[in-house]
Formats: structure tokens, C-alpha cells, sequence
């Protein structure tokens, strides 16, 4: 089938030998040896970062509700300005949306306008929407003889 063959590489004479070092290097040991520190260094960083992160949360609660609590009592002392001009000024509970602004200066110049519109509201009459011939008597019966030669008139007969 197929042949095989052998070589046996012997030394030449005068050619430099190589030195070999007295102790060489198993490689896969050395291997082994650097994946057992990364291993071990992988998982004290993960504690680490665990720690960091759960320290980390713990002050980042504390900050958000710190930023919530100070938002709350801006709306609230908002709120409370609001309701203090609407109550300066005597704005009725169906006009009182109209008030708004960040400032009180916004706040009591929307208050005024809004109490102006008020008060020219109530002195303008109101009006009625008139319909001609409501609550009046028709001019003529519909089956008077008004109707029928205004017919005849309008067709021609």
C-alpha cells in the first residue's frame, strides 16, 4: 500500500551545538497557574463592584428621594402663591384655571386680567338669540287663501 520511511537526523561534526536550558518551561502549568489568578481576580472584582454598586444605590436613593422631596415643596409653595392672589383678588372657583404663571407678578397680572373679563362680563347685558316670528302669531293660516294665490302668483295661474 504505501511506504513509509525514517530518517535518523544524526549530528554533523563541527556544527555548533544548541544549549539547552538546564530547566525548561511546562507552558500548560504556567497556563493553569495565570487562569487561576484571573479566575480569583475576576470574582474580588465582582465582589467589588457588587459593594460599590449596592453603597452606590443606596445613595442614589437617598439623593432622588432628596430630589423629589424638594420638588413636592416647590409645586406646594407654587401652589400656595396661586391660591393666595386667586384669593386676593376674588377670582370665583370657574375662573380660577385661568390663573397661572412661575412668578407672582405673572401670577397677580393673570388674576387682575382674569377679574376685569369678570366684572366686564357682569356688566354687559346678556343677550338673547332672537328667532323672527318665535312667540308671534303667523302673518296668515298656512291654509289661507293668502298662501294659495301667492302660489297661483309665483306658478303663473
Amino acid at each position: 500500500m504505501s511506504e513509509t520511511t525514517t530518517e535518523t537526523v544524526t549530528p554533523t561534526e563541527g556544527a555548533p551545538e544548541v544549549e539547552t536550558p538546564a530547566k525548561e518551561t511546562d507552558w500548560q502549568a504556567e497556563a493553569r497557574k495565570w487562569e487561576g489568578r484571573a479566575k480569583a481576580n475576576k470574582s474580588a472584582a465582582e465582589k467589588l463592584a457588587e459593594i460599590e454598586e449596592s453603597s452606590k444605590s443606596e445613595a442614589q436613593k437617598l439623593a432622588e428621594r432628596a430630589e423629589a422631596a424638594e420638588k413636592a415643596l416647590a409645586e406646594a409653595k407654587a401652589e400656595s402663591l396661586r391660591l393666595s392672589v386667586i384669593a386676593k383678588h376674588g377670582i370665583p372657583e370657574e375662573y380660577q384655571e385661568f390663573v397661572s404663571g412661575s412668578t407672582e407678578e405673572e401670577l397677580v397680572a393673570k388674576a387682575e386680567k382674569v377679574k376685569k373679563l369678570i366684572e366686564a362680563q357682569a356688566a354687559t347685558p346678556t343677550r338673547h338669540a332672537v328667532v323672527p316670528g318665535e312667540g308671534s302669531t303667523p302673518a296668515m293660516a298656512l291654509n289661507g287663501d293668502g298662501i294659495e294665490s301667492a302660489l297661483k302668483n309665483a306658478l303663473g295661474i
